[in-house]
This record gives C-alpha cells, structure tokens and sequence, in this order.
C-alpha cells in the first residue's frame, strides 16, 4: 500500500503535506495519527486499494451527517466525555451539534480544542465527503456565541480606526471568525478589513478605507 508521513502545525496541515507527495485527494486515502503535540502533528496517510474489501462505513439512508455523527459519538466515548450529537437540520454545510453538561474542556481556548476536533472528524469522514466538502463541529452553540463576540470586536476596531487614522491587528483567530469579522465590516464606507499571516497564526487588519481616485 502507497503511503507517506506528513508533518504540520496543525492536523489538516500534515494530511496536506502527505497528500501533495501521494498526489491524491482526502477521499481516495486513509490517515492515522502518529504523533499530536501542542507544535506538532505527524500522521502517516495511505492510499485506499480500490480492488481491497471495502471495510469502511456504509452510508446510511440519511447520509454523510449520520456517518459524521456516528464517529464522533464513538471518538467522544473514547475520550470518556458524556455528550449528545445531533446533525442540526438544514444547515450547509453539515453541522454537527454536540450537547451536554460542562463541555468547556472539549471547546478549549479560543475554540482550539474545538477546531482540533472538528479537523479530527473530516479527517475521519473524508473518504464519504466531496472535494472540497467540510463538516462541521459546533459544541452548544459555541460558533454561534462567538461570531456575535467577534462581530463586536469588528465595531469597535472600526469605531477606533475611524477616531484614529490607523490600521488595528486584531488577535489570530480561527477562520470561521475571520469571516465574521470581514462579513460585518463590508458594508462600512469607511473602513476595509483583509487577512495576514499563515494558520494558526492568520489575524485580521482592519484599517481606513482609501478614498476612490477621481
């Protein structure tokens, strides 16, 4: 079987290393987890034979969530953490919904617990998912509470930006943030947001909007 290690930052960083040398898609392989460090993930990814017993999980009548839900469900027993998943209904993409009492541990700070397991999942389901196809995990409505959070902090950036004249760096954050601090900032004539810097790190800069050239 065709395999290759890739190291990274971040879990999907190392997948990506691996793939690129395999030359495959997400889809088409398997991944195992090496070695996971707060610098460090290395993972080891095989390519799927196509003529080998396929040994995977069958896609249920309801589809790609109910696998994604079924294997978290399993990963969180492995972690010893009591808690419901549900796939939230008509949401696009897949959400996954995870319920329960005193889930702060499996949110983490700033979501990175979070984020390393909803990375983990479409990891685990990639196989089952489209190109370019994510699912998403969201822990008692976290994402939610956080993009109101993030959509604050964009107000009153840009309320100090408009006093100022100069360009704010707000704090890396994650990019479904990212999204909601440029979503909220669009439509301000005074202002422009933009992204800088490589994940983990990525940050948003929020600064004066150059008048149009006459």
């Amino acid at each position: 079987m065709k395999s290759a290690e890739g190291r990274g930052r971040t879990l999907d960083e190392a997948v990506d290393v691996a793939l690129i040398e395999l030359k495959e898609s997400r889809r088409n392989v398997d991944v195992k987890i090496l070695s996971e460090t707060a610098e460090e993930t290395i993972v080891e990814v095989s390519v799927i034979d196509p003529n080998a017993p396929d040994h995977s999980i069958p896609a249920p009548a309801n589809g790609k969530g109910e696998i994604a839900r079924g294997l978290v469900e399993t990963l969180l027993k492995h972690m010893g953490i009591r808690a419901q998943v549900s796939v939230r209904t008509g949401s696009e993409p897949i959400t996954l919904d995870i319920s329960g009492r005193d889930l702060g541990a499996l949110i983490g700070w700033r979501g990175e617990t979070l984020r390393a397991l909803q990375s983990v999942t479409n990891v685990m389901v990639g196989r089952h998912l489209d190109e370019g196809e994510r699912i998403i995990v969201d822990v008692e409505r976290y994402r939610q509470r956080r993009e109101h959070t993030v959509r604050e902090i964009a107000m009153r950036a840009a309320r100090q930006v408009k006093m100022t004249g100069d360009a704010i760096t707000l704090d890396a954050m994650q990019p479904f943030e990212r999204r909601a601090i440029h979503l909220a900032l669009e439509g301000d004539p005074d202002v422009t947001s933009s992204s800088i810097g490589e994940e983990p790190d990525r940050r948003v800069v929020v600064g004066p909007r150059k008048p149009a050239a006459e």
